[in-house]
């Protein structure tokens, strides 16, 4: 169905942007000393001072909604492709949406919550990745959206 095509591209970009520069504690803040300045990314720093602050990344209704958008998106890819066989058509792009909704919904809810904790294995799996996770959430929605009727993408 194109409509979940075009959610699981959208989303899955929009989740791995939120995961490289939407929350506070995420990418680089371990990193640095407070007496340091951060890089940058070289040919992104417009990008990178239009996104930093106050921004709609950080926004903690709008990681909610689009984490969660992303994880059910990418659970209903898995099962009804744009293209191809049921189950492997849309495999990398249905994990890429799973694993970025995942660890969004994962980061507001430990975040908004006190006595919310995460097993270690899963926050050393997601947390200690995210900036990983949201590249290759943003690289395969791009693909995706290039190539819709190839298998696995």
């Amino acid at each position: 169905m194109a409509q979940f095509y075009c959610l699981s591209v959208l989303l899955s970009i929009l989740c791995g942007l939120i995961l490289i520069y939407g929350q506070d504690e995420g990418f680089g803040s371990d990193d640095f000393e407070e007496g340091t300045e951060k890089k940058s990314i070289p040919g992104l720093e417009k990008i990178q001072e239009g996104i930093s602050g106050e921004s709609l990344f950080a926004n903690p209704t709008f990681r909610l909604v689009c984490g969660a958008l992303c994880f059910v998106t990418g659970f209903v890819i898995f099962f009804v492709p744009y293209h191809g066989i049921s189950v492997i058509g849309d495999l990398i792009p249905s994990f890429a949406c799973l694993f970025a909704g995942a660890t969004v919904l994962l980061g507001y809810f430990e975040e908004k919550s006190d006595s919310f904790v995460l097993p270690e294995v899963l926050d050393n799996a997601l947390f200690a990745n995210k900036l990983y996770i949201g590249i290759a959430a943003i690289l395969i929605g791009v693909v995706h959206f290039i190539l819709p009727g190839v298998p696995l993408l």
